[in-house]
């Protein structure tokens, strides 16, 4: 018996000293590493891109309202309209110095003016017709810019209109009220494409 006490005894002396180095190993190890950790701080700049659209000459930014005018009909004079005529008026969307995707919009309220008068399709850059949707313009087709340092004159976005007013019954005596002048009121957005 005394001689099992012995052995036990011996061998937890001996599982004692190697758990004691195993920690003496580690603690020396971790005292060791900790002298070369060195701390340092950063900063970043963040550089925000830019944003700056003008359509039809006026920036987007003015909240100034939007001139066009109607051309190319050979029944009226002067950019004016009259039944039984056709012709498109143009935005020109200008987003020279913009550093980011852009999409845009067109919504037009047509409310005062003759029933008759539609909007019938759009052209972008003179190519491809378009449908006008519910009597608004909604293109997102418009790119990343081709240079790092954004959009340029050269890119610059003509967008005609093509309208119609073409009145199946004569109009005789026409109030003056209804067919005085008008506005087609429009609002026109212009923003970043996001995915």
């Amino acid at each position: 018996m005394p001689q099992k006490r012995k052995y036990r005894l011996k061998k937890r002396i001996k599982n004692f000293l190697i758990f004691y180095i195993f920690v003496s190993i580690l603690f020396v190890a971790s005292y060791t590493l900790s002298r070369y950790v060195e701390v340092t701080q950063g900063m970043g700049g963040i550089e925000i891109a830019k944003f700056n659209v003008s359509v039809n000459d006026v920036s987007v930014k003015d909240g100034t309202p939007i001139q066009f005018n109607f051309s190319e009909s050979t029944t009226f004079l002067n950019e004016k309209v009259a039944p039984d005529s056709e012709g498109y008026f143009e935005f020109v969307i200008n987003p020279d110095g913009t550093e980011v995707s852009l999409e845009y919009e067109f919504k037009f309220d047509l409310s005062k003016l003759d029933k008759d008068f539609k909007l019938t399709y759009f052209k972008v850059n003179d190519s491809g017709n378009y449908d006008i949707t519910d009597g608004n313009i909604v293109k997102s087709d418009l790119l990343l810019p081709k240079t790092g340092n954004g959009f340029t004159d050269s890119d610059a976005i003509n967008i005609k209109v093509y309208w119609s007013w073409f009145k199946e019954e004569d109009i005789t005596n026409p109030n003056i009220e209804d067919y005085d002048n008008k506005n087609i009121n429009v609002i026109a957005i212009v923003k970043q494409k996001i995915k």
